[in-house]
């Protein structure tokens, strides 16, 4: 087990020391600029030999506090989540600081008689040569997957236990256990049922996310990074109700031991990461990895609109979903309340429903 959540680890810190490395062309650390110079090609070596370190570091500290200082599984749990936690904050907040210096070296570029591209280019059939995984089918595997596990739970009414496990430890002991009632039963299924709905409209939004491209070749990438993105999203999307579908066969019908139930999450979990990896160092950011010898035209300048490089707040836009200028992947439109209704009731509603269990 320690050395899964060393893998995670690791990952983590990988995620976001490659960030400067997977964004769009043109952008740097959430900034438009014409050009990369020994300067910016140092700040991003900076970037990442920071939080790799920090990663690599924190995994020692782990392995430490596991097989030297024999710490209990429960405070490992909690100094799991503070690792995790600084792992993201650092990533973050370096990712600030590297952000305005990158815009302070555009202000000195701009006045030294640099005109930003104002110009957008769309593609009016950037969408109709598009192909994604069909959503319909992504619900439909979805729902027959929750459907099988409810069928199963239901006639296996008999012997599910009369307190139902909704916790291990890292030796797969259980830590936390509730009462057999209709509501803790069938609350991970209701869970599954709102993941359906946002890993299904997070597909869509690879077809209807706003576009973003310089030239013809720009949008070949564009197009191709979304169809492997979506592909992949779906990939995701089914071995998640798989993990969650195994451990309702595990924590409510006893069909799985616990250390079964612990070997395919790791497992599944294993093949999110590597494939998530793949799609970064392969593909980049719009497809920005692809083609990396080819000349990249001066990007469109809506800088104004990123709130320090990671947030997209645009009133004057309708668009729900835009491709990401820190990470990898679709984020929404923080003006658009539909899409901010999108991303907080259904964790709230989770969350709601985590608290009220037992």
């Amino acid at each position: 087990m320690i050395w899964i959540i060393s893998a995670l680890l690791l990952f983590l810190g990988f995620s976001m020391a490659m960030t400067p490395y997977i964004t769009q062309r043109g952008i740097i650390f959430g900034i438009t600029l014409p050009k990369e110079t020994d300067d910016i090609t140092h700040l991003k070596k900076q970037y990442f030999n920071q939080n790799m370190l920090l990663s690599v570091l924190m995994v020692v500290l782990f392995v430490l506090f596991d097989k030297g200082m024999n710490v209990s599984d429960e405070k490992l749990s909690i100094i799991m989540v503070v690792f995790i936690s600084l792992q993201m904050v650092f990533g973050i907040v370096t990712y600030f600081i590297a952000n305005r210096k990158v815009d302070y070296y555009k202000n000195k570029l701009i006045e030294e008689g640099y005109q930003p591209n104002k110009k957008m280019v769309l593609d009016l059939h950037y969408r109709e040569n598009m192909t994604i995984f069909p959503t319909w089918l992504l619900v439909a595997i979805q729902l027959i997957i929750i459907a099988i596990e409810i069928i199963i739970t239901i006639k296996n009414q008999a012997i599910i236990p009369d307190k139902i496990i909704m916790q291990w430890d890292f030796q797969g002991n259980p830590t936390r256990m509730v009462d057999k009632t209709w509501f803790n039963i069938y609350s991970l299924p209701v869970i599954q049922l709102v993941m359906v709905f946002i890993l299904s409209f997070t597909n869509e939004s690879y077809k209807r996310g706003k576009q973003r491209v310089m030239n013809n070749q720009s949008v070949k990438w564009s197009q191709s990074f979304r169809k492997i993105s979506s592909y992949i999203g779906t990939v995701i999307a089914v071995l998640v109700q798989i993990m969650m579908f195994s451990i309702q066969m595990t924590s409510v019908v006893p069909f799985l031991t616990e250390k079964t139930m612990s070997k395919i999450v790791f497992i599944l979990i294993g093949i999110m990461l590597l494939t998530i990896i793949g799609l970064m160092v392969i593909y980049g950011q719009s497809g920005s990895r692809l083609d990396p010898s080819s000349v990249t035209p001066q990007a469109y300048d809506d800088d104004k609109y990123w709130k320090w490089g990671m947030f997209y707040f645009n009133r004057e836009d309708p668009s729900f979903w835009v491709e990401k200028r820190m990470g990898i992947g679709m984020t929404i439109n923080l003006a658009n309340w539909k899409a901010v209704a999108f991303v907080v009731i259904p964790i709230v509603f989770i969350l709601g429903l985590s608290f009220f269990i037992g």
